[in-house]
C-alpha cells in the first residue's frame, strides 16, 4: 500500500481526479474532508421594554432585517433589542424548540401561536445555551451580538437579571460634560440640544426637558433611556458612563 502521508489534501485530491476537488466543493467539502458548517440563519432571543416579563423567541435567516422590520410598526412604543442568537442550519429550527418549552411548561407561552414567552432574558439564554452544549457548539450561541448599548450595563453586570438598571440617574457632571454643552441626537444630526444643568436637563427649542423626556418625545416612545440617543463630542452618553464606570 502506497504511503499518502507525506501529501497534502490538496495533493491527493489532484491525485484522484483533476476534476474532484471542484465536485466536492460544490457538496460544500473542505480540505480535511469535512463538511463546511453552513448556517442558514439564527435561533433570536429579542426583548422590548414595552412588554416586560416578556421575550420573543424565533428565526430568521437575517435577524437584523428582522428586527427592523418589527421596529418599523408605527403602533409600538419602543423597539425590540436582540439579546443573544443561536446560529442554526436549518430553517425553522425554532419551531422545535418553541416544541419544547411549551412540552415542559405549556404556561410560559404568553398567547397560543405567538413567539413570546412569560420569562425573561436571562431564562430564554440558559435554554438556548442547554441545547448548544448538548449540540456541543457553544460558539455558535452569541450574546448582544448587534453591540446594543441598551444591554451594556446588563451583560457587563450594571444592572439585575431582569434588566433594571442598578445605576443612578444619569448626571452630566460626572460625564465631564458641561453646563451649555450641545448633544447631538444619534438619529438626525440636525436636531440639538443644550445642557442646562449639571444634572441631566436640557434645553431643546426654547423649553427644557430631562434627557430621557426628550429622547421620548422625539422617539414617540412611550419610555427611553436618553443616554442612548444623545452623543457629546462625536461619543453616545452611556458609552461615556461605561467607559468612565459610572
Amino acid at each position: 500500500m502506497s504511503d499518502l502521508s507525506k501529501f497534502s489534501d490538496k495533493e491527493i485530491i489532484s491525485i484522484i481526479s483533476s476534476e474532484a476537488e471542484t465536485e466536492l466543493k460544490k457538496r460544500g467539502y473542505e480540505y480535511g474532508w469535512h463538511k463546511k458548517a453552513q448556517f442558514v440563519g439564527a435561533i433570536y432571543i429579542l426583548e422590548n421594554p414595552a412588554f416586560p416579563n416578556l421575550v420573543k423567541i424565533g428565526y430568521a435567516d437575517d435577524v437584523e432585517k428582522r428586527m427592523a422590520t418589527f421596529n418599523r410598526n408605527s403602533g409600538l412604543p419602543d423597539p425590540y433589542h436582540c439579546y443573544a442568537i443561536y446560529k442554526v442550519k436549518k430553517r425553522l429550527e425554532d419551531l422545535k424548540l418553541h416544541s419544547l418549552i411549551d412540552t415542559l411548561d405549556p404556561a410560559l407561552r404568553h398567547a397560543k401561536n405567538r413567539e413570546f414567552y412569560e420569562m425573561n432574558r436571562n431564562k430564554a439564554y440558559e435554554i438556548l445555551s442547554a441545547i448548544a452544549q448538548i449540540n456541543g457548539d457553544e460558539e455558535q450561541l452569541i450574546k448582544n451580538p448587534f453591540s446594543d448599548s441598551y444591554f451594556e450595563k446588563s451583560i457587563n453586570g450594571g444592572s439585575d437579571g431582569d434588566g433594571n438598571s442598578k445605576k443612578g440617574k444619569l448626571k452630566f457632571s460626572q460625564l465631564g460634560i458641561p453646563i451649555g454643552s450641545t448633544l447631538v441626537y444619534i438619529k438626525d444630526k440636525t436636531i440639538t440640544c443644550v445642557t442646562k444643568d449639571e444634572y441631566n436637563k436640557v434645553i431643546y427649542k426654547g423649553e427644557t426637558y430631562s434627557i430621557s423626556t426628550l429622547a421620548k418625545k422625539l422617539l414617540n416612545y412611550r419610555a427611553a433611556r436618553g443616554a442612548l440617543y444623545f452623543t457629546y463630542n462625536g461619543e453616545l452618553l452611556n458609552d461615556i458612563r461605561e467607559r468612565l464606570g459610572i
